[in-house]
C-alpha cells in the first residue's frame, strides 16, 4: 500500500475564490477531506467524486468531535494510504490549531505538509473597506484572540498597536471592550464589527468604545464576526468596494460569466442527467453522417451525444463531412475534447444568438441535427423551420431538481434566471419571488417562462467590457 499524507490546507475566509491554488489543487486530488464549519461547504464541489468527506464541526464553543479524536483520524486515514486533506477555515496556523494537528502527525510519523491560507484576519477588513494599515492612520497591527475557555474573565492583553483585530470575539464583546479601555485606549475611538465576512451576507456594524455593547446588542451580531479598533475604521464608507456591488442569486452554472453583475452568489438548483431512453438517439447515430449540420446547445449535448457514437465504435472522424455549430464558448470549448472545432459559434450565447448565425448563410433545405433536452425551448427549432431546414430533435439529456444550499433572501438583490428549468426548480423550492428583488432572465425563453408563472424580468444587462 502507498504511504498516505497530510495536507494541513487553509480554506481562506470564506468566498471560496479566496482559497490559494494550492490548495485548491490538492482538494481534487484527496481520497478523504476533513472540513469544518469555517471552511465553506462549496469547496467540497471541486472533491473527487468519490472522495470521502467528513465534517469535525468547529462550530463555536461546540465541536463535533474534540481535537485529540481529530488528530487520531487525521494519522489513522493517512496511515491506511489515502491523500488526506484537513480543510481549514482561514489560515491553518493563526488560532486555528494547525500546530497541533501537524504535532499529531509527527508523533505518529506520517508525512505532512502545510498549506497556508488567507486569514480572516487581513481579507474581512479588505472585503469591509477597512486597511488595516494605512499611512495616514498607523503602520502597525495586531492580532488577537478574543476567545475565552467558559468562566475565564480575566482581561485580554492588549498588545500596543494602532490596529488591533479581534478574532473569536462575539461571545467576549464585554471583556473586550473593557480590556481596551483599561490599556488607555479613548471612549471616542471606532470600533467595527464585520459579520461573514468576504460573503454574500457580509455586515459592518460600527461603533465606538464608549457605545459599542449597545450598538452590538441591538444589532443582534451574527457569528462569525470579527472586531478591528483603531483610526482605519473611518475609511470604512470610502473604501467599501465589496459593500456597494449588488448581491444576484445565479442559479444556473458557470457563474464566472456574470460578474459583470456584481457580487454573484452561486446556488445549483438543477442538474443535467442523461436520457431515460437513448435507443431514439442510437438509431439516429447510425446515420449521423447524414446530416448537414449538428447544434449543440449546450455542453450536456456533447456529453451525453458523444459517448452514443464511441458505443457505435464510432468518433469525431464519423463526423467530417458535418458541419458544427455551437451556442456559445463554454460549448466549444467541451466540443473540443471531442476532437471537434466548431464551424460556428454564436456571439451573443442564446437561442437568438444561433439563429442570427444562420440567418447570415443559406441553409435552405439542409438537414440538421438538434441533440437536445428534453424540456426545450421552440425557438431555435422554430427559428430554423422558418429558414426552410428539415430538422430532426433527440431529447439526450434531462434536467433534475436538486436541493440547493441555504440562501438568505435579506441580503439578495436580484436574482439571474439562466433557463426556464432554473425558474420552475427556483419556485418549487423557494416558492416565490420575495418583494423588492430584481429578476433578470437570460434569454427571451426563460423571461417567457417567469412570465407565465407571473415574474416580471428583463434580460440580463450584458457585460460592457465584453
Amino acid at each position: 500500500m502507498s504511504k498516505g499524507k497530510v495536507y494541513l490546507v487553509g480554506a481562506g475566509p470564506g468566498d471560496i475564490e479566496l482559497i490559494t491554488l494550492k490548495g485548491f489543487r490538492l482538494l481534487g486530488k484527496a481520497d478523504v477531506i476533513f472540513y469544518d464549519h469555517l471552511s465553506s461547504a462549496q469547496l467540497l464541489e471541486f472533491a473527487k467524486p468519490d472522495a470521502e468527506t467528513i465534517s469535525v464541526g468547529k462550530f463555536a464553543s461546540k465541536h463535533t468531535l474534540p481535537q485529540g479524536e481529530i488528530n487520531k483520524r487525521l494519522v489513522d486515514k493517512a496511515k491506511d494510504g489515502n491523500v488526506v486533506v484537513r480543510l481549514k477555515g482561514g489560515d491553518c496556523y493563526l488560532f486555528g490549531r494547525g500546530g497541533e494537528e501537524a504535532e499529531a502527525c509527527l508523533e505518529a510519523d506520517v508525512e505532512f505538509e502545510v498549506v497556508p491560507g488567507i486569514t480572516s484576519a487581513l481579507a474581512v477588513p479588505c472585503y469591509a473597506g477597512i486597511p488595516p494599515t494605512h499611512r495616514d492612520c498607523t503602520s502597525n497591527i495586531a492580532i488577537v484572540t478574543g476567545h475565552r475557555k467558559a468562566g475565564d474573565t480575566r482581561p485580554i492583553d492588549i498588545p500596543k498597536a494602532g490596529t488591533v483585530v479581534f478574532l473569536m470575539s462575539v461571545g467576549n464583546i464585554q471583556n473586550i471592550v473593557e480590556s481596551l479601555l483599561r490599556e488607555g485606549w479613548s471612549k471616542d475611538a471606532l470600533i467595527a464589527a464585520v459579520e461573514r465576512g468576504t460573503c454574500y451576507d457580509q455586515r459592518v456594524v460600527k461603533g465606538n468604545l464608549g457605545n459599542f455593547i449597545e450598538v452590538a446588542e441591538k444589532a443582534k451580531l451574527r457569528k462569525p464576526a470579527i472586531f478591528i479598533v483603531g483610526k482605519v475604521v473611518e475609511m470604512q464608507e470610502k473604501l467599501d468596494w465589496f459593500g456597494k456591488k449588488p448581491n444576484v442569486l445565479v442559479l444556473g452554472n458557470h457563474p464566472e460569466r456574470y460578474k459583470h453583475l456584481g457580487n454573484i452568489v452561486h446556488r445549483r438548483i438543477i442538474e443535467c442527467a442523461g436520457a431515460d431512453d437513448f435507443s431514439q438517439v442510437d438509431e439516429v447515430v447510425e446515420r449521423i453522417a447524414d446530416f448537414d449540420w449538428i447544434i449543440f446547445t449546450s455542453v450536456n449535448g456533447a456529453k451525453n451525444l458523444f459517448p452514443r457514437l464511441a458505443k457505435k465504435g464510432l468518433d469525431a472522424r464519423s463526423l467530417a463531412n458535418v458541419k458544427i455549430a455551437a451556442i456559445g464558448s463554454t460549448t466549444a470549448a467541451k466540443l473540443s475534447e471531442y476532437g471537434i472545432i466548431p464551424d460556428m459559434v454564436a456571439v451573443t450565447e442564446s437561442s437568438a444568438g444561433l439563429l442570427e448565425e444562420f440567418a447570415k448563410i443559406d441553409v435552405s433545405g439542409k438537414k440538421i441535427f438538434l441533440p437536445q433536452a428534453e424540456v426545450s425551448s421552440k425557438e431555435l427549432p422554430d427559428g430554423l423551420v422558418a429558414m426552410g431546414v428539415e430538422i430532426e430533435k433527440t431529447v439526450v439529456y434531462k434536467t433534475v431538481d436538486i436541493e440547493p444550499a441555504p440562501v438568505d433572501f435579506d441580503y439578495i438583490d436580484a436574482i439571474l434566471f439562466t433557463s426556464g428549468s432554473t425558474v420552475r426548480a427556483f419556485l418549487k423550492h423557494f416558492k416565490e419571488v420575495p418583494a423588492g428583488i430584481k429578476v433578470y432572465g437570460l434569454g427571451a425563453p426563460t423571461l417567457a417562462v417567469a412570465n407565465e408563472y407571473g415574474i416580471d424580468g428583463e434580460p440580463m444587462p450584458k457585460d460592457p467590457n465584453a
